[in-house]
């Protein structure tokens, strides 16, 4: 079992996408949970503001999304001060987002290599696997650099 962290765009698009586009979501998500899943506080707040903000999605509904259908099925990584040195340097090594370079120094602290996320800019992070749909949305596909 493989261990995945979940990035805010995939919390976001399971609380929101509806129409043709939820089967695709849904299968995908379902795929996920063979695996040892993990998030952190930032994503969820990330998801709580998105979906309000861009989608009209009330807070209310979004928190009972997260407790019903998100957070039975992953582990939450507590988000500490010794977290700093390690986002700084995914911020000046990398250039990522600031949330994102939280996210990797996260994932540091329980070995885990791999993000479901459509960030792109990822896929530059030496050691890091992003996993995401393939252009058919279908199918899954993991991009990113080799190890240290």
């Amino acid at each position: 079992m493989r261990k995945l962290f979940l990035d805010a765009n995939l919390v976001i698009y399971l609380n929101t996408v509806t129409g043709e586009q939820r089967p695709i979501i849904d299968r995908f998500f379902k795929g996920l949970l063979r695996e040892h899943l993990f998030t952190n506080m930032l994503v969820l707040d990330e998801t709580l503001y998105v979906s309000r903000r861009q989608y009209a999605v009330p807070y209310a509904l979004t928190m009972d999304f997260l407790r019903r259908a998100f957070i039975p099925y992953t582990e939450i990584i507590p988000i500490a001060e010794e977290d700093l040195q390690a986002t700084e340097r995914y911020l000046t090594d990398y250039d990522v987002k600031p949330s994102d370079a939280i996210h990797l120094a996260t994932m540091d602290k329980l070995g885990i290599t791999s993000i479901v996320s459509e960030d792109e800019e990822l896929d530059a992070v030496k050691g890091i696997k992003r996993v995401w749909l393939d252009a058919t949305g279908q199918g899954v596909t993991e991009m990113g650099q080799e190890g240290p």
